[in-house]
C-alpha cells in the first residue's frame, strides 16, 4: 500500500504543482497531516517551493510544491520499495535480518572497524556522510552516539520500518561494535528530525 508520502509525491508528479490544500481535497486527509508530510518532504531535498499563488483574501500567499530537479529524474522511491517488497515478503524474521545484514555490508564497503574507537566514529562519520546521511557523533558519559540527520530512505521508510535495522547493521560493520537505536525520527533542537544510535563500549 502506498504511504501518504509516496501519494503526495505522485500527485506532484502528475501536476507539477500543488499547494497543500489542494493535496488535503485529493488525497482525503486533513491539511495539518498534509503540511506535516510535506515538511518532511522538504526537509528530506525531494520537493521545493515552486512558487506562491495569491491567496484570495488578506492571508498570506499560498506556497505551491514541485518536486526538485533530482526527484525528477528518477522513481526511486517506488523501486526501492519494491525490491524490498519482493527479497523479503516471504522471509522468517532471522533470514530477514540476515539479509539487511548482507545489504547492511554492500552498503557499508570495507570495514572501518579498525583503530582507536575515536578512528573508528570519524571513519564510520566520513562514510556516512558519502552516502547522505549527514552524520555526526557527540562524545557523551554514558558513550559515544552517532546523530543521524537525514534519512536517506525516508520516503519508504513507513512502508519499511526494517530499515533501521539496516542502520543499525551498517553501523555495527563499521564500527566492529555493539549498536543500539534509542531515536527514530525524533524532533532536533536544531529543527528537523534525527535518529540517534548509542554506540556501546564493550
Amino acid at each position: 500500500m502506498d504511504t501518504t508520502r509516496q501519494r503526495i509525491l505522485q500527485q506532484i508528479r502528475v501536476k507539477h504543482s500543488l499547494s497543500a490544500a489542494e493535496l488535503s481535497i485529493t488525497l482525503g486527509t486533513t491539511p495539518a497531516n498534509i503540511r506535516h508530510h510535506l515538511g518532511v518532504l522538504l526537509q528530506e531535498g525531494v520537493i521545493e517551493v515552486a512558487g506562491q499563488r495569491a491567496s484570495g483574501g488578506r492571508g498570506r500567499p499560498t506556497h505551491l510544491y514541485n518536486l526538485t530537479q533530482q526527484a525528477r529524474a528518477h522513481n526511486l522511491d517506488r523501486l526501492a520499495g519494491a525490491l524490498l517488497d519482493e527479497l523479503l515478503e516471504d522471509l522468517q524474521p532471522t533470514e530477514r535480518l540476515a539479509a539487511l545484514k548482507r545489504i547492511a555490508k554492500r552498503l557499508g564497503g570495507q570495514s572501518t572497524a579498525r583503530g582507536s574507537l575515536t578512528q573508528r566514529l570519524n571513519a564510520c562519520v566520513m562514510r556516512l556522510n558519502g552516502l547522505n546521511y549527514q552524520a555526526r557523533w557527540e562524545a557523551r558519559s554514558s558513550g559515544p552516539r552517532l546523530v543521524l540527520a537525514h534519512c536517506p530512505y525516508a520516503v519508504i521508510l513507513p512502508q519499511h520500518p526494517e530499515l533501521c535495522q539496516l542502520d543499525a547493521s551498517l553501523l555495527e560493520g563499521m564500527l566492529g561494535a555493539s549498536v543500539i537505536q534509542t531515536a527514530k525520527m525524533a524532533p532536533s533542537r536544531q529543527g528537523g528530525t534525527v535518529c540517534l544510535f548509542t554506540i556501546g563500549m564493550g
